[in-house]
């Protein structure tokens, strides 16, 4: 275990379990061992706190795909590169290496969380958009099952393109863990690249409806400036 990762876990978790009224359903669909492929859908700035406390609460270790912008950032960077995160260098030549970075981790027997669609939501109803291959690439070479997630009631607390507010304390935070979904295909084959993006967001699409009745989209437009 990286020290720093021991670090975060000590303050966030309890921040988390204190702030908010976390719920999760199907953390028994986590593998206990062996390595394991998460997807959670992605529609605020809070997702991945979420998605570590179910990881973490299921008794796991886990280690995420980000965006370089985040490794960059002084206030996070050095925690995310001292907790072994992977780094995504996004439209460079240094991309495919986080790829090959999971596929290694997969087949040491950890845990990958990542969030398919790469980026959040755009869709004003948020909901899922299509996933990008990377996901589909890492299922195939790896030989493991996909385990579809939803995540619901983060965009109340910290949405994007939206009003910012102050957090009340005790908001709902809902996680839903599918069932795993196993994958076949060719690893180099751009159509099997495809049919398992989509067959994976359509399970998580079907999770997430379970959860959207339980908690109303609160989110508030942002206000117009004066003209």
């Amino acid at each position: 275990m990286e020290p720093t990762y021991g670090l975060a876990k000590g303050i966030i978790l309890p921040w988390l379990k204190f702030w908010f009224r976390c719920h999760f359903e199907g953390l028994e669909n986590i593998p206990k061992e062996g390595p394991a492929l998460l997807a959670f859908n992605h529609i605020a700035f809070l997702d991945p706190f979420a998605a570590a406390y179910a990881v973490v609460k299921a008794g796991r270790r886990p280690r995420f795909l980000g965006k370089s912008e985040l490794f960059q950032d002084k206030r996070i960077g050095w925690i995310l590169r001292g907790a072994g995160q992977i780094e995504v260098k996004r439209g460079t030549r240094e991309a495919p290496m986080a790829l090959d970075h999971a596929v290694d981790a997969l087949k040491r027997g950890e845990m990958i969380v990542v969030f398919p669609e790469g980026t959040i939501t755009t869709d004003p109803d948020l909901n899922p958009m299509e996933a990008k291959t990377g996901i589909s690439r890492m299922a195939l070479q790896a030989r493991v099952p996909i385990t579809p997630c939803a995540v619901w009631g983060t965009a109340n607390v910290w949405p994007k393109d939206y009003r910012k507010h102050m957090w009340p304390p005790r908001q709902d935070i809902l996680v839903r863990i599918g069932t795993p979904m196993e994958t076949h295909g060719d690893p180099d084959s751009r159509d099997d690249w495809k049919r398992v993006g989509e067959q994976l967001m359509e399970q998580i699409g079907i999770l997430l409806a379970g959860l959207r009745p339980a908690v109303p989209d609160r989110r508030r437009p942002k206000r117009k400036a004066p003209t």
